[in-house]
């Protein structure tokens, strides 16, 4: 694996969590359910709002599908489909998508985008899918959160953008781990955010000597002709911890951390629980635990990290699980650190 070399300022112990994480008391509901059925509605992997209108993906399906945000309430609206059932000849499986970002406007684009990325790592068994190997992304009006263009749950619209490009980024930092099983400490992404002009991949794997990894892209170069270039940070989260999405807050993003190995397929002994840390984003400078979320422990698979309030005396947000139905949201506060 080829790192950038950068001096890390540890401001905490690897792996301490403090227990500054307290649930809110909100019990929030799900009216109606996600499309399109309970293979979809199990596996809520990915979210991202703009203007209280927000996108939620999952790792079955090839579509992900808008929903709003209320005070205790998550109301799923129209689906959009995002790949197609063939590329070049080749059958598309599920997306396997595991993260959604939005990124603002600018002065050269009037547009938002909502963007969605794959796992670009292998599934169950060691299959190979290729339709996990793309970054997708849609403009959107960012008023109001809305598609600028006509869309449904058949056909992706035109303004639909793809790329595999990634891919090949992947294997040039991580050589001994891309495309590998995640039960062999394989690539996967599974976080996404957007931060000062750049996009930050979140790594679930690898982990290496306590570290995970965020993989940092200038957005500007992500849907070009060529791989684009990266750098990677390594967080010190603790020995077989991976990040399982990002968020990004003022002031830098804050970081779902779990087991980066696989219940199902088991490599580390002491599997640590789910916890929240914030990074500023900033190379050579370690994450700080903001705490376990509490009552959870190393078989809850927290996916989704999606902020409610990001200043102020504390941040909340929203944590939704895959394996329970419509993700299952439940609502925290912390201190920021």
């Amino acid at each position: 694996m080829r790192l950038v070399a950068v001096a890390l300022v540890v401001l905490l112990p690897m792996g301490t969590a403090r227990a500054d994480i307290v649930p809110s008391g909100e019990s929030w509901t799900v009216v109606p359910e996600f499309a399109k059925d309970d293979d979809a509605r199990l596996s809520i992997s990915g979210a991202a709002c703009v203007a209280g209108r927000c996108l939620a993906v999952n790792d079955e399906k090839k579509y992900a599908q808008f929903f709003d945000l209320g005070h205790d309430t998550i109301v799923p609206t129209e689906v959009i489909r995002l790949l197609p059932g063939t590329i070049g000849g080749v059958e598309m499986k599920e997306l396997d998508a595991e993260g959604a970002a939005y990124v603002p406007a600018t002065a050269m684009d009037p547009n938002g985008h909502f963007y969605v990325v794959g796992s670009h790592g292998l599934g169950r068994q060691g299959a190979l899918r290729l339709s996990a190997f793309f970054l997708v992304r849609f403009p959107v009006d960012p008023h109001s959160g809305r598609p600028t263009f006509h869309f449904d749950d058949d056909t992706p619209a035109a303004e639909i953008q793809r790329t595999d490009l990634l891919r090949e980024t992947l294997k040039a930092e991580f050589a001994d781990h891309a495309e590998k099983p995640l039960d062999e400490n394989g690539v996967t992404i599974e976080g996404i955010a957007f931060l000062n002009g750049d996009m930050l991949l979140g790594l679930r794997g690898p982990s290496i000597d306590g570290e995970a990894f965020v993989m940092r892209v200038a957005a500007a170069d992500l849907f070009g002709t060529t791989p684009p270039p990266a750098t990677v940070d390594p967080l010190p989260l603790g020995d077989c911890v991976g990040i399982r999405d990002l968020a990004a807050v003022s002031g830098g993003v804050l970081v779902l951390a779990g087991r980066s190995d696989d219940d199902r397929n088991p490599t580390c002994e002491d599997p640590p629980s789910p916890s929240v840390w914030f990074w500023t984003g900033k190379p050579g400078e370690a994450p700080t635990a903001l705490g376990a979320l509490p009552g959870l422990g190393p078989d809850d698979k927290a996916e989704v990290l999606l902020t409610l309030q990001d200043e102020g005396p504390a941040y909340r947000f929203l944590v939704l699980f895959d394996g329970k139905m419509n993700g299952g949201p439940m609502e925290f506060s912390a201190d920021p650190p």
